[in-house]
């Protein structure tokens, strides 16, 4: 049996069981201008606050999913966060494509606490996203 116990030991993790993207170490951008400018760290600290608010995130692109659940899944990562609880790397689902190592500013709708189901749990991502080159 391939298991990492029971699903609710997972549960309290960011991301848990969702596939891990390592931090980037090389990754350091600048903050995306404006009110609703935050850092990929920002987007989880201030998930409940922030939820199903604006906000943008100027990132390097450091992983590209496409058509999942009929959308694009872009991982941004701006060298803010902690590698060790995943707070380093945001998810964005968008209609657009993005390349890895592009870095853009997305904008979108921060939801907290997101569960697609089949281990893909998040803590935060912004959804319906715009990216911006």
């Amino acid at each position: 049996v391939f298991s990492d116990g029971p699903a609710g030991k997972r549960a309290g993790a960011p991301h848990a069981g969702a596939p891990t993207v390592a931090k980037q170490a090389s990754v350091k951008t600048v903050k995306a201008e404006g009110p609703e400018g935050v850092t990929v760290a920002e987007v989880f600290t201030r998930r409940a606050e922030l939820s199903g608010k604006a906000a943008s995130v100027r990132g390097k692109v450091v992983k590209v999913s496409l058509q999942i659940i009929g959308r694009n899944w872009v991982h941004l990562q701006d060298g803010s966060g902690d590698a060790k609880d995943g707070t380093h790397d945001l998810l964005v689902t968008t209609s657009e494509t993005a390349t890895v190592g592009e870095t853009v500013t997305a904008r979108g709708t921060v939801v907290k606490d997101q569960d697609f189901g089949s281990g893909y749990r998040y803590a935060a991502l912004l959804e319906k996203g715009v990216l911006k080159r």
